[in-house]
């Protein structure tokens, strides 16, 4: 039986990438143009062809700033979960400002869908060795899933030791499932693969071969995107700060993505955490 991989996608807006910050702080997002809605729906339609349902951690700034979005990607038969509120990283946050965050987004979000919001995302994968105690206030805020763990070396995130098949963790208010990012072991290190830039900038075809390694070993891997990387046509910031990586192959997310699609089976987050038994 073929396996089933996990699809998502963390609802951002080209102007509130972590590296962009110190350019463009979380205060001046309001005199920016908003194009997340455009990029996302054309993001829907794509899935819409292929049949394929994923999982949306929506940013909660832009719920509120486009609440249609939000029941767009609802009614489409997404999953719609938490990416925070402001995309900082957990590190740059207290205990309390998150608790707060992830509190305020979940209701926001359930308040548009109807439906309960059980995962979540963090910013630059920032649930690192030393921001693990927001697993505890994730499950004991209600939420019964994380996919925000990298297990591999970086320097501003990862855990190189996580494991890399989804899991349960046990935390001080419950145990809560994690679905780590997706990586294959090469020469001793793990290779990111699949998301983001490491989607775009991995020939497809080794992409295709992870995915393939991984299922052979009966191990889910989870694919996922932003909507800006659709968009080609974005304002470009332009920095010696701004890494090169942000602007490179953006006019082949959408081929990579239909090769995957036709290829692979995806799901959302939750199902095939269900389907491994790691949720109810």
């Amino acid at each position: 039986m073929a396996i089933t991989n996990a699809f998502s996608v963390d609802v951002e807006d080209y102007f509130q990438v972590r590296s962009f910050e110190s350019l463009i702080p979380y205060s001046s997002w309001d005199s920016y143009e908003l194009r997340v809605g455009d990029s996302t729906r054309r993001l829907l339609e794509l899935l819409a062809k292929h049949n394929v349902k994923g999982t949306f951690f929506v940013l909660g700034w832009n719920a509120g700033k486009d609440v249609g979005l939000v029941r767009d990607i609802f009614r489409a038969g997404h999953e719609v979960a938490s990416h925070g509120w402001t995309h900082r990283p957990l590190y740059c946050m207290s205990p309390e400002e998150f608790r707060a965050e992830v509190t305020n987004t979940k209701a926001a979000l359930e308040d548009i869908t109807g439906a309960r919001v059980m995962g979540f995302r963090a910013s630059n994968y920032s649930i690192v060795s030393s921001t693990l105690w927001a697993l505890d206030i994730l499950a004991e805020t209600g939420h019964l899933y994380d996919s925000s763990v990298y297990p591999i070396r970086r320097r501003a995130y990862g855990i190189p030791a996580e494991r890399v098949t989804p899991h349960l963790r046990e935390t001080g208010k419950g145990s809560i499932a994690e679905f780590p990012m997706s990586s294959y072991r090469v020469a001793g290190q793990n290779l990111p693969f699949g998301s983001g830039a490491y989607l775009r900038l991995l020939p497809s075809g080794l992409t295709a071969l992870l995915v393939r390694r991984l299922n052979a070993r009966a191990v889910p891997a989870v694919v996922s995107v932003h909507p800006w990387e659709l968009d080609p046509g974005q304002p470009r910031v332009t920095s010696w700060l701004v890494r090169p990586n942000h602007y490179a192959f953006l006019d082949r997310t959408e081929a990579r993505l239909h090769r995957l699609f036709r290829e692979f089976r995806f799901e959302p987050v939750y199902q095939v955490l269900r389907q491994a038994g790691l949720l109810a």
